[in-house]
């Protein structure tokens, strides 16, 4: 397939990829061909896909989601058999609606602590390689920022472990 620079699409803007018969996703913003794994970085760079069907029309932006999802769990298996099973289990009864709520307001909440999480390792990893560029003496004083930052990082390592636990108690 033809490798196509995608990054000329706004932030914002919706990326509209057309499936053809033969399976091809054709990237309208980028005028090219793409693969899966091509989908999957625009998802991962929060890019808003739409992925429609050449022929009729039909959104099949799910459908090609759960081939992402498909591919990768084929490499390496990341849901787990048993929440696989739950889900499956729900569907047609009256909790799915409930389910798809659920799952929609966890994970963008595991996404946003996640980001924070990551910018407050980033920025506590920063201090300590200004702290090591002074090249203190022997005995390394931690700044008040630091021990806070690291009193943050720490609860919020806590938070995250408990709504882990709390999810998996449920399932």
């Amino acid at each position: 397939m033809l490798q196509c620079s995608t990054s000329a699409a706004t932030p914002w803007a919706m990326t509209l990829i057309k499936k053809y018969a033969n399976r091809r996703l054709y990237d309208t913003s980028a005028s090219c061909y793409i693969t899966l794994a091509e989908c999957a970085a625009l998802i991962r760079a929060e890019k808003t896909i739409q992925v429609v069907d050449a022929s009729s029309g039909e959104d099949i932006t799910a459908f090609v989601m759960m081939q992402i999802i498909q591919e990768r769990e084929q490499e390496k298996q990341v849901l787990p058999i048993s929440a696989l099973r739950q889900i499956i289990s729900l569907y047609d009864t009256e909790a799915e609606i409930l389910l798809t709520r659920y799952l929609e307001k966890t994970l963008s909440s595991f996404a946003q602590h996640h980001k924070k999480l990551d910018k407050a390792l980033n920025a506590g990893m920063e201090n300590i390689q200004k702290e090591e560029a002074v090249n203190l003496p022997e005995a390394h004083p931690q700044s008040d920022a630091t021990i806070a930052l690291l009193q943050q990082l720490k609860e919020e390592i806590t938070l995250i472990h408990s709504r882990l636990d709390s999810l998996s108690s449920k399932s």
